[in-house]
């Protein structure tokens, strides 16, 4: 098969708010002269992550509403087969799951499917880690897991913000649990060793998904708790808000802050992008973990009607009453403006 038929596959897994997005982001900074096809996986119908990409070269596919680890739909397939007609237009595909996927079933079709394995043959996963949260996320869940297992390599983000002595001890451990990766850390916030990631490669070896089950049932270094192992997804509930009018920023910061961080139990992730009328940059808003980042994007899109969007990830997130919440904090219209 000529080489020009190929299109090689990064996959992007961590879990929610482990900073995929603004790794893609600095990948794309880091290759101008390399075309990339991207696959955006979100949950729900607002795809938050899609908006946040800093430049979607010539391909760029939004699959919303969806769970691609859950089941391999048709919408997967089509996006596969047109991109396959249409790989002039692009050198590599990268692929980014949303925060809860299981990889396995993700990375299945381009290292079995006879079609898929030929054409798109998968050239490395990359998992990206929280460093602050990932003890936390590991004791309550079991998709950080699987994820973690899955990967070719470990990328220790967000490291500024827990001791470097902590750093050291998880790097161990992560090597440990996953011994086919390489764990690597964030240079510095939004810095990554792209270099060194980009040598890293695909090795088939049939005992990533036994090791995961073994690790579930192990306590070294992370407690865990029969509780935690839940039905993926079963408790998971997606709520998106959009609004057409004017946000106060100042409260609207403050007032997720607070929100957030009462229930940062049952508010697992919320992503957000805010309009002034005076700007013509988005206003990002994010949370992860009990922490509430904003800050600007990119540019609204001369034929774009500016509206903001909101999508929260949790549990029980109904009985927040949170579009009440973001109704009080929309700014008071200049009565006195001509």
């Amino acid at each position: 098969m000529p080489s020009n038929d190929i299109r090689p596959v990064t996959i992007l897994t961590g879990f929610l708010g482990a900073g995929k997005t603004t790794f893609l982001n600095a990948l794309l900074r880091a290759n101008p002269q390399k075309r990339y096809a991207i696959i955006e996986n979100e949950i729900g119908q607002t795809n938050i992550d899609g908006m946040l990409v800093v430049d979607k070269g010539n391909q760029f596919v939004e699959l919303q509403d969806g769970c691609l680890c859950c089941t391999l739909n048709d919408d997967l397939y089509r996006s596969l087969e047109t991109l396959y007609h249409q790989k002039d237009n692009f050198d590599e595909l990268l692929i980014e799951c949303t925060g809860l996927a299981l990889p396995e079933a993700i990375i299945e079709p381009f290292t079995v499917h006879p079609i898929f394995k030929k054409y798109f043959p998968l050239l490395r996963t990359v998992c990206m880690v929280d460093a602050e949260l990932i003890e936390d996320q590991l004791a309550e869940r079991t998709e950080p897991l699987k994820q973690l297992m899955a990967a070719d390599a470990l990328i220790l983000n967000k490291t500024d913000l827990v001791r470097a002595g902590y750093v050291n001890d998880l790097q161990e451990y992560l090597a440990s649990l996953n011994p086919f990766a390489k764990v690597f850390r964030s240079l510095e916030p939004a810095a990554f060793p792209l270099d060194e990631v980009d040598q890293v490669r695909y090795t088939p070896h049939s005992t990533f998904f036994s090791l995961a089950r073994e690790k579930e049932s192990t306590d070294t270094f992370i407690p865990r708790s029969k509780e935690s192992r839940q039905t993926h997804r079963q408790d998971i509930a997606v709520r998106a808000y959009m609004i057409d009018v004017e946000f106060n920023l100042g409260q609207l910061y403050i007032g997720l802050s607070i929100l957030i961080g009462k229930y940062r139990d049952r508010i697992y992730r919320m992503k957000g992008v805010v309009f002034k009328k005076d700007e013509d940059k988005k206003v990002i808003i994010q949370s992860v973990g009990a922490r509430v980042y904003m800050d600007y994007g990119g540019h609204w899109e001369n034929d774009h009607t500016k509206q903001n969007q909101f999508v929260f990830i949790g549990k029980e997130l109904d009985g927040l009453h949170i579009e009440r919440y973001l109704h009080e904090w929309i700014a008071i219209p200049d009565l006195g403006a001509n």
